[in-house]
Parts: C-alpha cells; sequence; structure tokens
C-alpha cells in the first residue's frame, strides 16, 4: 500500500487534495490508462482515473511491495474490505480513509460498477504472487480477463457502453492483447522476482523449462520462439479487439484506448529479440502521449 494509505480526507480542501493523489497515483503506475482517462469528459474522467489507480496499486502488490504470497494475500484482502467488497457490501470502515479506496467506492456507486467483478478482478492477481507459470493457454487468458479484461469492461461502464455480447468479445480480447504485451514488457522483472507468469505449454513447445527461464541464462533460438509465440498471440487478439471496437463513437472508444499502445509495445520488444527474457525496455513517455492522442484523434486502435 502507498502513502495514500492512512491519510484522511479532512478539510475543506480534502475532495481536490485526494482527486490529486489518485491523479498521482494513476499517473505513475497506470500511465496508459491515465493518458486514456484524461481524453474523457467529466464526470467520467475521475471515476477512469480511480479505476486507473486501483490498477496500478494492485499491481503493485505482486511487482513492487512483496515477495511472499501470504503478505500479497493480506494486502490483496485490505482491498476487498476498503471496497467493500466483503459481507455486508457497504465495507469501507478500515480504508483509513485512502484516496484511492474513497475514489473507487464513490465511481461504484456512480456507474453502478458490479461488486462481483471487482472482487475478482483483485482475487485474480493472487495468481501472480506464484513462483509456478500457468498450466496452459487458457488458464493464462483467463487471468487476463479476469484482469486487464475486467478493468476494460469497467471503463465501457463508467463511459456508457451497452453490455452486450460484442463488448464482452472485445473486452476480452483487447485484454489479451493489451495484458500480454505488458507482461512480455515486465517479464525480466518478474523472473527475477522467482516467477514465471506465462503458460507451461508455451513455455515446453518453445523448447524451455521455467528453470532455465529462471536462469537468466542465454536461451537462443528457443528463447526467441517462446517470444515469438507470444507476439502472434498478441497480434491476434489485438487484430480481434480492433475489428470489435471500430465504430463505437469517440466518447466511448475511449475505454480502449490502452490499445494504442500495443503495437508500439511489440515494436520495442521486436527490436530485443531474445533480450527481451532478460532486460526490460521502456517507452519513451512522449511516444506514449503521441500514440494515445493520435489514436483518439483518428479513432484508429
Amino acid at each position: 500500500m502507498t502513502v495514500a494509505e492512512g491519510r484522511a480526507g479532512a478539510g475543506s480542501n480534502a475532495p481536490h487534495e485526494g482527486a490529486a493523489e489518485v491523479a498521482a497515483i494513476a499517473r505513475a503506475g497506470e500511465p496508459d490508462r491515465h493518458l486514456a482517462a484524461l481524453l474523457a469528459p467529466e464526470p467520467q474522467r475521475e471515476a477512469l482515473l480511480a479505476l486507473a489507480a486501483l490498477a496500478a496499486e494492485l499491481a503493485r502488490i505482486p511487482h513492487r511491495a512483496v515477495r511472499e504470497p501470504f503478505m500479497g494475500e493480506i494486502r490483496l484482502q485490505w482491498w476487498r474490505t476498503a471496497l467493500g467488497l466483503g459481507e455486508g457490501g457497504e465495507g469501507g470502515a478500515d480504508s483509513g480513509g485512502h484516496a484511492v479506496a474513497e475514489a473507487m467506492r464513490s465511481a461504484v456507486r456512480s456507474y453502478n460498477l458490479p461488486a462481483a467483478l471487482l472482487d475478482d478482478m483483485i482475487g485474480a492477481h493472487a495468481l501472480e504472487l506464484r513462483a509456478a507459470p500457468f498450466e496452459d493457454d487458457a488458464a493464462l487468458s483467463g487471468f487476463l480477463d479476469r484482469t486487464e479484461g475486467a478493468l476494460f469492461a469497467l471503463a465501457c461502464r463508467v463511459v456508457g457502453v451497452g453490455a452486450r455480447p460484442q463488448i464482452e468479445s472485445a473486452c476480452a480480447a483487447a485484454g489479451r492483447a493489451y495484458g500480454l504485451a505488458r507482461l512480455m514488457l515486465r517479464l525480466p522483472r518478474t523472473l527475477a522476482l522467482g516467477r514465471v507468469p506465462l503458460a507451461q505449454t508455451q513455455i515446453a513447445a518453445a523448447g524451455l523449462s521455467p528453470h532455465e527461464l529462471l536462469a537468466g541464462t542465454d536461451s537462443g533460438a528457443a528463447g526467441e520462439a517462446l517470444i515469438n509465440a507470444c507476439f502472434a498471440q498478441i497480434r491476434g487478439n489485438l487484430a480481434e479487439a480492433r475489428s470489435l471496437v471500430r465504430d463505437l463513437p469517440r466518447r466511448e472508444r475511449v475505454a480502449f484506448l490502452p490499445l494504442a499502445l500495443v503495437r508500439p509495445y511489440l515494436r520495442l520488444l521486436e527490436r530485443q529479440g531474445g533480450g527481451a527474457l532478460r532486460e526490460e525496455v521502456q517507452i519513451v513517455p512522449l511516444a506514449r502521449a503521441w500514440a494515445v492522442a493520435v489514436a483518439h484523434m483518428l479513432g484508429r486502435l
């Protein structure tokens, strides 16, 4: 949890200070979703920033905050309680004035965000605390559906995209494309933590083992094969997502703007080649902002 925890929102300036803190957490931890939120009209902007900040806080738990699964579970349970997702439904009494928790509770009330979807999203992050890889492609896809896919679905609710099969399929495809691209970007860091966040079937098909990935040795052609297989999955899901959302009006397409970063991320990873397993790369902030802005103006994700 961040410095936001335990900071009470007292005083006449508390709402402004809380909103600024939420925006800062979103910008630092989820810059893609932060930029997308800024292009949404008020009051949707505040709710989208709250979602981005929540995503940032949840992602910190397995990647930055803890190494022990038990401690991670405790922090995830704290978020369930803070958002009122436990028994009784309202909850939030133990949030200690956490700016992100307060902003999310407001978003849930304002946009009738489904508690079950939020609860399942929080629970799915526990899978990132495990050392073992996902059993197969279906298990990995299910994880991406419950995390990144759920964020797209929640953003759709905020911007008023009606719940229908096409949108559900678009959120799933978007979550798998964007989520796997980001997973690949942070793969060296995750491996350094002793975790293998890929599918066992993917790894075996490339002629590798989880132990070899964790050892950090040069995997040569096998490593290239694994990376290229992941790239193919990303491209396929991106094409599906783009085809499903291309006819949405601009105000609704805001929910899918993070997809504009998938192709730039892929270009970065492709330049790394097999080195993508060992060395983390970062996109230039200006390039990120440009990609999102152009996608919003031209309607091309």
